[in-house]
Order: structure tokens, then sequence, then C-alpha cells
């Protein structure tokens, strides 16, 4: 067989509510599943000791959130239309996880992961009338914002989180937060912990669910992945 891929689809997937608890490995494991259950001529990962699809997957996903934009570059053996694999896929049946769209893109395409510039997410909480729009524009308009980061290593540090929020919308309403954040290297921030910031105190969440990953154009504009 030919090392070199033929075709390269970019898949979306809604992580559903039974795969919250799943490890970012797990999930690679389960998605990788879906592909190889699927009869799609799949191109084998190198160096895997047993044969697995070759795919690429986006930044990971912290336990106990939802999402509505799992990406997942899979690499095939021959040449396949976008209709065609996501009748194949659609057709494995998953609790965890449910397929939004399927997207040719070129086989040298940059991968998922290093386009990836920001995520956009929908947090679920209980506001009780002391958190308000008006406080958000006020934290927006900040130009500095100092928050004590604790590592997985369990060191402290200081950044500015303020470049890191992007936008957040407030709708008391419905009980929900629209927040958009950067992502950078070692100076990324939950969306739980960005929310206690700007209320000045720890807010009851009911659900986090990311809604899109996106890249920032040359003027600063988010373009969905």
């Amino acid at each position: 067989m030919d090392n070199i891929a033929k075709t390269r689809m970019r898949l979306k997937f809604a992580r559903l509510a039974g795969a919250a608890s799943m490890s970012h490995l797990d999930q690679i494991k389960a998605l990788r599943g879906i592909a190889a259950a699927s009869g799609l001529d799949c191109m084998p990962a190198r160096q895997a000791r047993n044969l697995v699809p070759k795919m690429a997957f986006g930044p990971a996903l912290s336990l106990g959130y939802e999402s509505r934009c799992e990406y997942a570059d899979l690499y095939l053996a021959q040449q396949c239309k976008e209709d065609v694999c996501r009748a194949k896929l659609e057709a494995v049946k998953s609790e965890a996880f449910s397929l939004l769209s399927v997207k040719r893109v070129p086989i040298f395409f940059p991968s998922i992961e290093a386009s990836v510039s920001a995520a956009g997410y929908r947090i679920e909480a209980e506001f009780k009338g002391e958190f308000s729009q008006a406080m958000l524009d006020a934290f927006l308009a900040r130009k500095s914002v100092q928050y004590e980061k604790v590592k997985s290593t369990g060191d402290a540090e200081t950044i500015d989180i303020r470049p890191l929020i992007l936008g957040a919308e407030l709708d008391e309403g419905a009980g929900t937060l629209r927040l958009a954040l950067k992502m950078e290297p070692g100076k990324n921030i939950k969306p739980e912990a960005a929310l206690n910031v700007m209320a000045g105190r720890e807010i009851k969440i009911k659900k986090v669910v990311r809604e899109e990953l996106y890249w920032l154009d040359s003027t600063g504009k988010l373009e969905v992945i």
C-alpha cells in the first residue's frame, strides 16, 4: 500500500453528555473506533501496534464539558466523496458522539491544533440577578487583569488574562453566558475560571459546552476552523 494518503477528511463531531467523563485519550480511541468500524479504506497510523486509522485531532477538552466542535482529520487510502464518507460514518452508532459535518481538505493542510487560536463556550449557570452585561462590559473595558493560575504541578503563576478574553455576552433570561477565549500555550484559562474572575465571586455552573473553535485572521477577526 502506498504510504501517502489519497483523501483527507475533516470530521466535526458533537460530544454528547455520555462522553463528558472521557479523557482526551479515551476520546481519541472512541473516534478511531468509529472510523475503523465504518468500512472506509483508512490509512494505518504509523508505529501503531495494531492497525488503527491514521487521524489527527483538535485540542483536548476538559473533563465534564460537552462540545459541538470536536474535530478529527481522517486520512484515507483512496479517493472518497464527502457524502459517501459521511454515510459510512453515520452508520456507526455511538451514544457519545454525533457526526455534524464532513469536509474534504488538502492532504498537506495545516493541522487542526496548529490552526486553532480561540474557542467559543456556552456556560449555563445560576446568576441569580447578581451578574449583568454591564459588569461584563466594565470588565472588558479594562486593559489588564492579573490572575493567579495554579498549574498541574501545583505551582502558581500570575498571568494577565484580559488579552485571553476576546468577548463575553450574557443572556440573563436564559441563564447563559457565551465566552470567546484565546488559546495560547501556557496561558489558557478555563471558561469557569474566567466567569468567576469577571463576576468577582464563584458562580455555580450547571453546564459548559464548547461551541466552536476559531482561528484569528490578520485583522484579529474570529473565523470558524
